[in-house]
């Protein structure tokens, strides 16, 4: 009787193995230009429910491209990962991968401070996600964060600033820093923007407390500590 529950046991975990790669497939078919004719090889499920992988495309008048590797996590495909979506993402122990990689961490720690770094920069990026549809630009690097606060008298000029602004304070960080901001692009548009903090010790790099934590890191602690 036992034998045949653990049999069981083993068949469905086998199947569920199966659904969640083909889940991985799916996702990352839906943010390729090319749909079809597209191979996948070596794909591997890890704990926490990231699958990773490479795939290739097939072009009928020139064949196979080169393998790629490739991460999904969660509802999120990256057909690009970067090396530290590949360490994080593709580790048996993501935690200690990203103590190891980033510096981050550990998450586990009771006392440290990453809930409160996550919470103060999704607010920061609500507002600015609020201020980008109402004006159609982020804030520059030399605007600041104080452009959320009030019309900056930088240009560009924000044409429709919600009355009492976007946020009523900058949170700061545990450490009673503020935030720090960066934007990328010219014109007034821009796509990629970073907010951190400097840890504890306010210097760049550093780990545990005094690790730099940005928003780009925010999908690893999702994944973490969800």
């Amino acid at each position: 009787m036992l034998h045949w529950i653990a049999l069981l046991a083993g068949l469905a975990l086998l199947s569920a193995c199966a659904d969640r790669k083909e889940e991985a497939r799916e996702s990352l078919l839906s943010i390729l230009p090319q749909k079809r004719d597209v191979e996948f090889r070596e794909l591997v499920e890890y704990p926490g429910g990231a699958v990773c992988g490479e795939y290739n495309t097939v072009d009928p008048m020139r064949g196979s491209t080169n393998y790629h590797p490739f991460v999904v996590w969660g509802s999120k495909a990256e057909e690009r990962p970067s090396p530290e979506d590949l360490a994080i993402f593709c580790s048996r122990d993501a935690e200690a991968a990203l103590l190891t990689t980033l510096g981050i961490g550990p998450v586990a720690a009771p006392a440290n401070q990453l809930p409160q770094i996550r919470s103060d920069i999704r607010l920061i990026e609500s507002a600015l996600q609020a201020y980008q549809a109402d004006n159609h630009f982020l804030p520059t690097t030399t605007q600041g964060l104080g452009a959320l606060l009030a019309p900056s008298e930088m240009p560009p000029k924000p044409a429709r600033f919600r009355e009492g602004g976007y946020l009523p304070q900058l949170p700061v960080d545990p450490w009673g820093r503020t935030y720090q901001y960066e934007r990328s692009g010219l014109g007034g548009i821009a796509h990629d923007h970073l907010i951190f903090t400097l840890g504890a010790d306010g210097l760049v790099g550093g780990s545990g407390e005094d690790a730099d934590v940005s928003s780009k890191h925010l999908k690893y602690l999702d994944y973490i500590a969800p």
